[in-house]
């Protein structure tokens, strides 16, 4: 960054000092200058990334809510995870839409329960599957893992408290952040086969 005091510039430096033009080589002015260049030109590349990506996810939900007003059904929520193929098959976009996921305070709540119905359970036998649940409920990188969390759903348990357990843990659940993705495929005219496109500056 380049400032201006009484007349003179001065280049400002990563550690907040100010060095007056004169006494930067010119050789570090060009890098400087290349870099600032670089960098603006990249941002406006991801400025109109950005706005194109929402005008094509527009342009599908609106598809898709004429697709559905064909059968008299309002579309709602979330749309995502399909396919749409041109007529010659020679174009697929993929849209899908993620959820990261994490649990508010009343996961603890569940654990608890759990725990109880494991104590009694485990004064007998099967004492691997404390392990199991134990490991679900371990913290990785200081957070619950959400996906281990939510396996133990798939375990078939005639409980009161374990079914409990399960409804808190579906109401824990929160949304982080909700991310909407697009991929193209364009046919290959000499393999034949639909080829990804990347978008991503490493493999252009």
């Amino acid at each position: 960054m380049i400032k201006e005091i009484d007349g003179v510039k001065y280049y400002l430096k990563s550690d907040g000092t100010l060095v007056p033009e004169s006494q930067v080589k010119d050789i570090d002015k060009l890098r400087d200058q290349t870099i600032l260049e670089a960098a603006e030109k990249l941002q406006s590349l991801k400025t109109v990334m950005i706005r194109t990506k929402e005008e094509v996810l527009d342009d599908i939900d609106a598809f898709l809510e004429a697709s559905a007003e064909q059968y008299g059904v309002k579309l709602g929520g979330e749309k995502g995870n399909l396919s749409l193929t041109s007529i010659d098959g020679n174009v697929r976009i993929e849209y899908k839409s993620t959820e990261s996921l994490t649990f508010n305070e009343q996961i603890s709540i569940a654990k608890e329960l759990i725990d109880e119905y494991l104590d009694d359970l485990t004064k007998d036998s099967k004492p691997e599957l404390k392990t199991i649940v134990s490991s679900a409920f371990r913290l990785r990188q200081g957070r619950v893992d959400v996906k281990s969390v939510l396996k133990l759903r798939e375990l078939n348990i005639d409980d009161d408290r374990w079914r409990q357990a399960m409804s808190i843990i579906d109401d824990a659940k929160q949304v982080i952040t909700s991310k909407k993705a697009l991929r193209l495929y364009i046919r290959n005219k000499l393999t034949g086969s639909l080829e990804f496109q990347p978008f991503d500056l490493s493999t252009l």
